[in-house]
C-alpha cells in the first residue's frame, strides 16, 4: 500500500497524538486550526473538527463545516500536488507553507500554515495551524505590482529588517537570484558582517517617516540616492520598508566637472560681440553682459527669467512651435526677427538665431541676438519703394479678369511680375523669382525689369525674349541665376504661349473643366549661353484659367489634389483669397514664410 517499506515504517514512527487533550486549548489560540482525516492514500477524506476562529474566518457555522469538502476549502500555493504535499510529512513530520483558503462565499484567505501527521486510533489524520497574512499578501502583490516595471532599485525589507524581495532592477542591480538574497539582512547582500554606519532603518522604524539620502556604497564604487519609505498597516504598524535606490554617480561627477566649467561658459558667451542667452526648459540659464545691456535688465532678473515673458503675446504661439522644433531636430540656425518693446518704451527689431546645444546634459537653446532696427528701417524703405513699384493695373480688361498675390518672405522680395500691352490684341508678361533675398535680390529684381523692357521693345515672341535674356545674364549675374515664366496672349488668334526658365510650371483649367498642370521645360537665366527652352502653346476660350506663380506656392500642385479640387469650383477672385488667407495664417503660426510667394491668376471673359 506504501511506496516501500521504509515509508511504512516512518509512519509507524509518527506522533502519537490524544485529541481530546488537544481539544482543551483549541478554542483559545487566535491561529485557524483544522483537523482532517486522510486515507491511506494520504487523499483527504474529510474535516474532523476545526476551532472557533476557523468558522469566523471562513463565514461558516461550526456543524456545517464538518460537512464541507476540504478540496473545496484549501487551495495550495505551491507546485507539486497536494497529495505529495500531505506525503511528504512522512520524511519531515511537519512542514510550512503557504495555502490559499477559500470561504463559504467566495472570498479568498491568504494563510501561513504549519502542517503535521500524526495517527489516532489507527487513522491518520492531518492537522494544520495557520495565520491569516491576507492584509500583508494583499500588500505584498500591490507592491510587486507597483514596482515591477520602476527602472530604479527597490528592496522591500521585512520590520525585522530581512529582505522580503527586490524588482527585478534589484536583483540585477546586485547580480542576484531571489532565492540568493530574500530573508537575509541587507548587510549580508553586500557580504558584510554588520549593518552600515550610516543605515537609517532604526530612524524610519521610530519615526515611521519618509527618509532620504545620498551616500556612498563603496563595494559598489557608486554614489546612490537612497529612499526609505515605511508603508503601514491600519493600527499605524510598519509592514514593510521599501527602499529605493537610484545610481547618481554620473550625474555626480558631470555636476563637479560642470561646476569647474560653469566660469567657462560665461568667459565664452561674453567674449562674443553679440548678445547671448542659453534657454533651459524655456528658462534663461545664462546670459552675457550684451544680452543685459540689449535687453535692459540686470544680470540677476535676466538668469531665471522665463523666455516667454520677454516676447510680445502674438509671438508666443509660433515660439513656442519654433523652440519644440528646434529641440526635437537639434536644428541650429533658425532665425527670425520679433519686436521687442523694452523696459524704456523703446521698441527694437531684434534677430535671433536659435540653435540646438546640450547643455549641462540636457537639450536646450543658445540665443544670438542682434538689435537690426535701423537695417530694418532701411529694409523697410526698400520694401515700400518695390511695393510702389509693383504693378497695380494691368491691360486687357476686356479681354481678361486678372488677380494677383505678393507677399514676400521677408521685407523685401526676390519675386516680381510684370504685363505689358504690345496692342490692343496683344500682352507679354512675366514672372520673377531671383536667387537670393533682401536688398541685392531687389536690386537685381530693377535691373531684370529694365533688360526686360528693352527686350520686347525689339520682339514679341516669349521663346525670343527669354533665350535672349539668358545671353545677357551669363554676363552680367555671375551665379545670381534668375527663375523667370514668360508668356504672350494674343486675344484675336485666342492663343496663349509660354516659356519656362526655371519656373516651369503653370496651371490651365477649361471652363468647367479639371485642373491641368503644364509644364514649360527650361532651366534658369545666366547658366549657360546656349540654354535651351521649350514653350507651350494653348488655345483658350471664354471661361477658362491660367494660373503663373513662383515655387513659394508650390504646394497649390500637392500630391493630395484637395486645393486643386477646391479651384475647380470656384473664381479666381474666391482663390486669390484662400491663399491670401493660407499665407497670412502660415506666418501667423511659424512667424515666416519659407519663400517669397508670387502668383498671377487670369481669366477669360
Amino acid at each position: 500500500m506504501y511506496k516501500d517499506k521504509q515509508e511504512s515504517e516512518m509512519l509507524d514512527k509518527s506522533i502519537k497524538f490524544d485529541i481530546n487533550n488537544y481539544k482543551d486549548i483549541w478554542d483559545k489560540i487566535n491561529e485557524l486550526s483544522f483537523l482532517i482525516e486522510v486515507d491511506e492514500l494520504f487523499v483527504p477524506k474529510c474535516f474532523i473538527d476545526v476551532n472557533s476562529k476557523v468558522c469566523s474566518c471562513l463565514e461558516y457555522s461550526k456543524e456545517n463545516f464538518i460537512d464541507v469538502i476540504p478540496s473545496d476549502v484549501f487551495i495550495f500555493d505551491k507546485k507539486g500536488t497536494v497529495l505529495e504535499l500531505y506525503r511528504n510529512l512522512i520524511y519531515k513530520r511537519c512542514d510550512k507553507v503557504e495555502m490559499i483558503l477559500k470561504s463559504k462565499y467566495g472570498k479568498y484567505v491568504y494563510v501561513e500554515a504549519n502542517i503535521f501527521l500524526f495517527i489516532q486510533n489507527k487513522k491518520k489524520h492531518i492537522l494544520i495551524i495557520a495565520i491569516d497574512v491576507t492584509k500583508n499578501k494583499k500588500i505584498e502583490k500591490n507592491i510587486v505590482g507597483i514596482i515591477k516595471g520602476i527602472p530604479d532599485v527597490i528592496k522591500v525589507y521585512n520590520p525585522d529588517y530581512t529582505i522580503a524581495f527586490f524588482n527585478e532592477a534589484g536583483y540585477n542591480f546586485y547580480n542576484k537570484t531571489p532565492k540568493e538574497v530574500n530573508g537575509k539582512m541587507c548587510y549580508e547582500v553586500l557580504s558584510r558582517e554588520e549593518k552600515c554606519i550610516d543605515c537609517s532603518f532604526e530612524e524610519v522604524m521610530e519615526t515611521k517617516q519618509m527618509i532620504t539620502i545620498e551616500k556612498y556604497i563603496p563595494e559598489l564604487n557608486k554614489f546612490m540616492d537612497v529612499c526609505y519609505n515605511p508603508v503601514l498597516d491600519d493600527d499605524g504598524e510598519i509592514l514593510y520598508i521599501v527602499e529605493r535606490l537610484r545610481d547618481v554617480t554620473e550625474k555626480r561627477i558631470l555636476h563637479k566637472m560642470l561646476k569647474e566649467n560653469e566660469d567657462r561658459y560665461k568667459q565664452v558667451i561674453n567674449s562674443m560681440p553679440d548678445a547671448v542667452v542659453i534657454i533651459v526648459d524655456n528658462i534663461i540659464v545664462l546670459g552675457n553682459i550684451e544680452a543685459c545691456n540689449l535687453l535692459d535688465l540686470s544680470y540677476e532678473k535676466l538668469r531665471g527669467i522665463n523666455v516667454y515673458k520677454l516676447f510680445q503675446e502674438k509671438y508666443i504661439k509660433s515660439l513656442h512651435k519654433r523652440f519644440r522644433n528646434i529641440i526635437l531636430n537639434e536644428k541650429v540656425k533658425d532665425i527670425s526677427e520679433y519686436e521687442f518693446i523694452l523696459s524704456n518704451k523703446k521698441v527694437a527689431i531684434l534677430q535671433i538665431s536659435h540653435s540646438y546645444i546640450s547643455y549641462k546634459g540636457k537639450p536646450s537653446i543658445i540665443g544670438v541676438l542682434r538689435d537690426i532696427t535701423d537695417i530694418r528701417k532701411e529694409l523697410n524703405k526698400a520694401a515700400e519703394f518695390q511695393r510702389k513699384t509693383l504693378q497695380l493695373d494691368f491691360p486687357a480688361r476686356k479681354f481678361i479678369n486678372i488677380e494677383t498675390v505678393y507677399i514676400p518672405s521677408n521685407t523685401v522680395s526676390g519675386d516680381f511680375y510684370r504685363i505689358y500691352e504690345i496692342n490692343e490684341e496683344l500682352i507679354i508678361g512675366i514672372i520673377v523669382d531671383v536667387r537670393g533675398k533682401g536688398i541685392s535680390a531687389a536690386l537685381n529684381i530693377s535691373a531684370f525689369d529694365v533688360l526686360f523692357l528693352q527686350e520686347i521693345a525689339l520682339t514679341h515672341e516669349p521663346m525670343n525674349i527669354v533665350k535672349n535674356l539668358n545671353k545677357k545674364l551669363v554676363n552680367y549675374y555671375d551665379e545670381n541665376y534668375i527663375a523667370v515664366c514668360c508668356f504672350s496672349m494674343n486675344f484675336n488668334k485666342n492663343e496663349l504661349k509660354v516659356v519656362g526658365a526655371g519656373v516651369n510650371q503653370f496651371i490651365f483649367q477649361k471652363k468647367d473643366g479639371k485642373v491641368e498642370e503644364k509644364i514649360a521645360e527650361g532651366i534658369f537665366l545666366g547658366m549657360f549661353e546656349n540654354s535651351e527652352y521649350c514653350e507651350q502653346i494653348i488655345s483658350f476660350e471664354h471661361g477658362d484659367k491660367i494660373i503663373f506663380f513662383t515655387d513659394g506656392l508650390d504646394f497649390i500642385l500637392d500630391e493630395d489634389k484637395i486645393i486643386q479640387k477646391y479651384m475647380e469650383q470656384i473664381s479666381i477672385h474666391e482663390f486669390k483669397n484662400y491663399i491670401d488667407e493660407f499665407l497670412n495664417d502660415t506666418i501667423l503660426e511659424v512667424g515666416i514664410l519659407q519663400d517669397d510667394c508670387t502668383m498671377i491668376a487670369m481669366e477669360i471673359k
